[in-house]
């Protein structure tokens, strides 16, 4: 072998290395993110369209075993797998033991109708379940709010200007202290949950009125989420580990998704991820691109922190 290919590969990776910096670690994690949630909703029709009667019984299987992943995760030292694992298990968890749970309780269980206004479908039973849960949501919020140990910018923010940092006292968590799975899977299911909230509200005339007021709120969501969302984006693309960039890439793609929502309600842009087996061209060139991203993420250059090396 010459010495032109021995060389070859560190050449790659010094050029692979010097690529995976600010600002690209911040827009390749969002754009990533921006893919998984639209992916997530495909997958979840096309569960339900494979399995059809089963998919009740399938959910179970699925939401249990992505427990078992995350267990596994737990008890590992890499920070890079445990937020990938845990990512992906609270995808998997809120679809299955959420969504699949609240559309069972409310059209087979409960046996809802879907809530109608001005002959319009305004909510499938399980979102009419999932509205009553803002409380809950409320609550855990509060519990995240007085969470000394949290490193959540949001809850950080709130502390600060509540003047709570005091009262909690100082952290008894290190970064080697802190489990990346489980934080990661909490981000997630917390943050999906948080933007169901957000869209059933702003949509239930219950909530925003009749006549121009689900516009308002509306126009109102829209300039709040680039607001937030873009702000979150700024601080996003500064990030150098992507570890770290993918837990953050997650409300930041999630509060930008709201506005996805929004325009299709607007009759906007059509969401084909509600009808993947219509639209198979576009889903599969979705999730290639996704796997594709997923894969140059993780096997990016890291460092030793977030493999375990400390």
């Amino acid at each position: 072998m010459s010495s032109q290919d021995t060389a070859a590969p560190s050449a790659l990776h010094r050029g692979l290395k010097r690529f995976w910096q600010p600002p690209f670690v911040g827009i390749i994690t969002t754009v990533l993110m921006l893919f998984g949630v639209g992916l997530a909703h495909a997958l979840m029709v096309a569960f339900a369209e494979v399995l059809g009667e089963q998919t009740y019984i399938g959910s179970l299987i699925v939401g249990a075993g992505s427990i078992v992943l995350l267990w596994y995760a737990v008890r590992s030292n890499n920070e890079n797998f445990a937020t990938w694992t845990g990512f992906f298990c609270g995808i998997f968890v809120w679809m299955t033991w959420v969504e699949f749970f609240y559309m069972w309780y409310g059209r087979e269980n409960f046996g809802l109708m879907p809530r109608i206004y001005d002959g319009t479908d305004v909510g499938e039973p399980e979102y009419l379940i999932m509205s009553a849960t803002i409380g809950v949501l409320m609550t855990m919020m509060v519990f995240y709010t007085f969470d000394k140990d949290t490193r959540c910018n949001m809850f950080v923010f709130f502390q600060k200007h509540l003047r709570l940092r005091d009262g909690l006292g100082p952290s008894t968590k290190t970064a080697r202290d802190r489990n990346y799975a489980i934080i990661t899977f909490m981000e997630t299911f917390y943050v999906t949950w948080f933007v169901y909230a957000w869209n059933l509200t702003i949509f239930d005339p219950a909530f925003v009125g009749t006549g121009n007021g689900p516009l308002y709120a509306s126009l109102g969501t829209v300039f709040v989420s680039v607001i937030w969302g873009g702000y979150c984006f700024s601080r996003l693309i500064k990030y150098k580990r992507t570890s770290s960039a993918l837990r953050y890439a997650i409300p930041t793609a999630n509060i930008l998704w709201i506005n996805l929502e929004i325009f299709s309600h607007w009759g906007w842009l059509t969401e084909i991820w509600l009808e993947p087996s219509k639209y198979s061209l576009e889903v599969s060139a979705f999730l290639l691109a996704f796997i594709i991203l997923t894969v140059l993420i993780y096997r990016a250059p890291k460092k030793p922190s977030e493999v375990g090396d400390w």
